[in-house]
């Protein structure tokens, strides 16, 4: 009976040991490695690719509007065509730190130039907006419909007083800001004068630019016309801006050379609210020359829209006027519209048409045209 009880301990004893050992071998065995997480993701959303890393981020959109225009003029035959008036590819985003900005937009469609910008942006208050310097082709801060995205206007086109007074893009640098939460927006910036990609100044004088937006009831996160979104807020800005340049004005068979040293003041207004916007902006020009006359020249535009069915059916009216030359009797223009927007997704994917009467004193005519879009960013 002693010897099977002592038979018994040892066996005890020995899977005691063994039963210790593969516990701590268990222990001991290594964990599976975490999969790594990849250095560089990819997404899409409303016709913008993003493509982002720890050191990157990249957003490409690419815009494609077909056209139908149907000119039915007063004097003249009527035309219809087809073209495609804008396909564009835009990339934009920060690299190495999210502070330094870029941005690249070239234009297919265009026949003259394919450059429509090229710039980059340092924020120097390390996110905050408070304080930044841009440099390149750009926009200068002039004029809210000519700030406002080609595909996200409510019309087919701009306002003929937008397209006389706001020159779109030209190369310069500019310093701006975005403080207090963005409810103050301020621009100051010096410009060639003469357009986009041309790199040698027709003088030495530069245009400058000064523009200041307030947005009292908070940051508007976009220039983007129509209230697409259907805002639970009201959404209110009022901008004030500066324009001086002076241009060589080349000689013809009848005038010598000249120069117009142009200073325009301007401002803009827009609103938002269920559904309902107005956007409304005024331009007063003073033209001094050299050799011919001098003049002065002004024009407003005003504009609303209101979405019948919420975030896709939407009608906008227009009127604007301009008088080029307030020395001249009788050479104003006038502009009135309507248009019809369905959104299938937001401003990147729309089906616009519009309808529109220009009014011209000088050559005491009445034009009508009607334009059709099909807009894709992709």
């Amino acid at each position: 009976m002693a010897k099977s009880a002592r038979w018994i301990q040892s066996g005890l004893v020995v899977g005691a040991v063994l039963f210790g050992q593969t516990s701590v071998f268990a222990e001991e065995t290594p964990k599976a490695p975490e999969a790594a997480k990849p250095e560089l993701s990819v997404s899409w959303k409303d016709g913008k690719t993003t493509v982002e890393s720890k050191a990157l981020k990249l957003d490409i959109v690419n815009t494609l509007q077909v056209r139908f225009t149907q000119e039915l003029p007063e004097q003249g035959s009527d035309v219809s065509s087809f073209r495609i008036r804008r396909a564009k590819t835009r990339m934009e985003g920060w690299v190495y730190t999210k502070d330094l900005q870029f941005e690249l937009q070239l234009n297919w469609a265009d026949t003259t130039t394919l450059l429509d910008d090229a710039n980059v942006n340092y924020d120097f208050t390390g996110g905050k907006r408070a304080f930044m310097v841009k440099a390149g082709q750009f926009k200068p801060g002039f004029g809210r419909q000519e700030l406002t995205s080609d595909n996200a206007l409510e019309f087919i086109e701009r306002s003929i007083v937008s397209s006389e007074f706001a020159r779109s893009r030209d190369i310069g640098a500019q310093v701006w800001g975005a403080p207090f939460g963005g409810k103050l927006d301020w621009r100051i910036g010096v410009f060639n004068g003469n357009g986009r990609t041309t790199t040698r100044n027709d003088n030495d004088k530069l245009q400058t630019n000064v523009r200041v937006t307030w947005q009292p009831l908070g940051k508007i996160t976009s220039y983007a016309e129509g209230d697409v979104e259907t805002s639970d807020k009201p959404q209110f800005a009022i901008a004030a801006q500066y324009e001086s340049n002076e241009r060589t004005v080349a000689a013809t068979a009848t005038t010598p050379i000249d120069s117009a040293d142009r200073k325009i003041f301007g401002g803009d207004v827009m609103f938002k609210y269920k559904g309902f916007s107005l956007v409304g902006e005024f331009f007063d020009a003073t033209t001094n020359r050299r050799v011919a006359a001098d003049f002065d020249s002004d024009g407003y535009s005003i504009q609303a829209g209101y979405f019948f069915i919420p975030k896709r059916f939407e009608v906008a009216l227009r009127q604007a006027q301009l008088d080029p030359n307030a020395s001249r009797s009788r050479d104003q223009r006038a502009e009135r519209g309507v248009a019809f927007n369905w959104f299938f997704n937001k401003h990147p994917h729309k089906l616009q048409a519009d309808f529109r009467q220009i009014e011209n004193q000088a050559t005491r005519s009445t034009d009508d045209e009607i334009r059709l879009q099909y807009q894709l960013n992709f």
